[in-house]
Formats: structure tokens, sequence, C-alpha cells
């Protein structure tokens, strides 16, 4: 198959009775669209509503637990009819769906669709207001909503081939929604050595660096000072710090971190970068970078990811360093508050050869 260019119109279900919100009728074309799951070509059935097409949450439940590569990706459902909540339990094993053997189609009749007001939960989080659930439709009794949506919530990624008209769920995010690469934003190293020591710093990472300062060539080969002031071999100039930024792939988990309001992102930075073992001069350096991208929203969704980054992103300096701090920051802008587990952090104690790095990434 061609490589699939971005989604921008893909769209997914639920699949048990719900509310409707409104009697706001709309028109359900039914429709059998190809989508490919992790390189598993299937057909499914859904209905286009508006020129967005959506399935059954339940279907989209199979599609993962038969075809996803990654187990994080399998989840359960629950639909609590008193209360109207869809609960997604993500990490529960393959779903199991109690219409087993009964074959579910749309057939040929357009129908009429009502917006449902079900509540999404996803491991007891709700998800109404973060911008990751669009509004779901009730069609002959069940409730639809857009694949991109739900494949948000369990962290996969959606893709369109318009000229295939085939729509492409992948396990690996490789772009934003917007069909632009993630970036990798000004990552800074700082290296603190105990005394004057020649140190060569190289970065695995998977994906394509886009700028450098001092200019990497396969690497960058400094002096470094115990106050972190580097020379660099190549120009003999003086630096503060070594940066880069590229375009690559990360898996955004957001399922710990804090939820705050744009008006308060400077102070919680302080403190919560400090907490971490960031200097004064190393956290004021992120603020100053990361405080524009962020005030002005509403709210910020804001996650460290420290092993997903730094499996993305290996560093190999030689002198090994004695101890390493490695920060990098994800968010996503908020218009309502949601609940989300706090994210906890264990001490960092700079003893001898001492580095230190923070970036961070914006999510669409």
């Amino acid at each position: 198959m061609k490589r699939i260019a971005l989604c921008m119109a893909a769209v997914l279900l639920m699949g048990n009775t719900a509310f409707a919100a409104e009697k706001t009728e709309k028109i359900a074309t039914p429709v059998h669209q190809t989508v490919v799951w992790d390189g598993t070509e299937t057909q499914m059935p859904g209905y286009n509503i508006d020129g967005y097409t959506y399935f059954r949450l339940r279907d989209v439940a199979k599609m993962v637990s038969a075809y996803a590569t990654n187990e994080k990706h399998y989840f359960d459902l629950n639909y609590q009819k008193g209360t109207n909540i869809i609960s997604i339990a993500k990490g529960n094993g393959k779903y199991i769906d109690p219409a087993e053997g009964k074959t579910f189609d749309v057939g040929t009749e357009k129908q009429k669709a009502y917006l449902t007001d079900s509540i999404i939960l996803v491991n007891g989080y709700n998800m109404m207001g973060t911008g990751k659930v669009d509004e779901g439709y009730v069609i002959d009794g069940y409730t639809f909503y857009k694949l991109r949506n739900i494949a948000d919530l369990i962290d996969m990624n959606v893709e369109w081939c318009e000229e295939e008209k085939v729509t492409e769920v992948l396990s690996q995010p490789k772009t934003y929604p917007d069909g632009t690469p993630i970036v990798y934003r000004k990552p800074v190293i700082y290296l603190y050595p105990e005394k004057t020591t020649d140190v060569s710093v190289k970065l695995d990472y998977a994906g394509d660096l886009t700028v450098t300062y001092p200019a990497y060539d396969d690497g960058w080969q400094v002096t470094a000072q115990p106050d972190g002031t580097l020379t660099n071999h190549a120009d003999g100039l003086e630096y503060s710090y070594l940066f880069w930024e590229g375009n690559g792939q990360l898996e955004v988990d957001f399922s710990e971190g804090f939820v705050v309001k744009g008006e308060d992102t400077a102070a919680f930075l302080q403190k919560t970068l400090s907490d971490m073992g960031l200097t004064p001069k190393e956290y004021n350096d992120f603020i100053v970078y990361w405080l524009p991208f962020m005030q002005e929203n509403a709210y910020n969704l804001i996650s460290f990811q420290q092993e997903n980054y730094t499996e993305q992103a290996k560093l190999d300096i030689q002198p090994a360093p004695d101890s390493v701090l490695r920060v990098f920051m994800a968010f996503r802008s908020l218009e309502k508050p949601i609940e989300v587990k706090p994210q906890e952090f264990q001490p960092f104690e700079r003893n001898g050869f001492t580095v230190v790095e923070w970036g961070g990434t914006e999510v669409k």
C-alpha cells in the first residue's frame, strides 16, 4: 500500500443503547469503510453524518484486540444505563464481545441520528470537555463516535489516504493530527564536571534533527567547566549549553500529570521543576522558552515523559556522567479542566559529573 497521509476526517463508534442529548435530527448514511489496523485491512460498517464516518465503539474494541500490534491499546467497555456512563478500561486484555457470534451490519437504508449525552470515562477519568471527544450520535439504539476521537483516547494514531479512500490506525504515532511531525522543542544539555574536562556528547535520536547549536557534526566535542560553561572545539567559541531540536515520534502518555490554569503556569513550573531537581537558572531558562506557548491557554494538561523521551533520544556522553537528569514536558491545551492522576517524581541528587537536560513538545 502507498504511504498514507494523515486522515483529517476519520471517525468512530460506541456500542450500547444510550440517551439522546437533543432531538436535533441528522440523517445517517450507511457505509462500509476500509480501515487498516497496524497493516491488516478490514471492512467496517458505519454511518456517514455531515461528511464524517462514525462507527460502533464495540466494533473498534474488537478490531484493536484482533489487530493492534501493541497490547497496551486493548480496551474493555461497560455501559451503565442508570447513569448513562460509558467506561473505557485500558490495559484489561482483549475485548470480549457479549454479542459474540452475532453479525452487525448497517444495511442500506438511511437512518435518523440524534446527539447523545453519554459521558465517557477512561480508566475512571472523565474525558468530556477535554477536546478529545467530539459529539456522538445515537442511531438505531447504538451510540457511534468518530474513529479519531476514540483512537486518541486509547493512544493510537489515525491517518487517511485520500487517493485510496483508506483509513489507517497505528499503534505508533507518526504525526500530529494536522499532519506535521511531532517536534521535540529546544532540548538543551548542561554539563557540570567537577573539574575542567573534555567531553564528547552524541545523540542517538529516532527522528530528524532540524536545528543544533553549536553545529552537531556527528557529535559535540567541548571543554566543560564546573560552572557549566562550554568551549566548543570546532569553533573555539563559548556556549552555555548544547541545543537541538528535531522531528520524530513520541508516544505521549497523559495517564498521569497535572491540569494547570494558563495564568498559573509560571508558578507551577517554578515549583515543579525545582522539585524535580532543576536549579533556578535551569528552570528559568525552561520557563522563558515555554511560557509564551502556555500562559494564554484556559488550562494546560502537563505530563513529564521521562521514559518515553529517553527511549527516543539516547545520549552517549564520554566520560560517563555520575548523575543525569533529563526532563521532557508534554502539554496539551484544554478548554475545561479534567481529572488526572498526579504525577510523582523521584528526588534527584547531583553527585560528581552531572548532566541536566530539558525540553518539551506541544500535543495538538
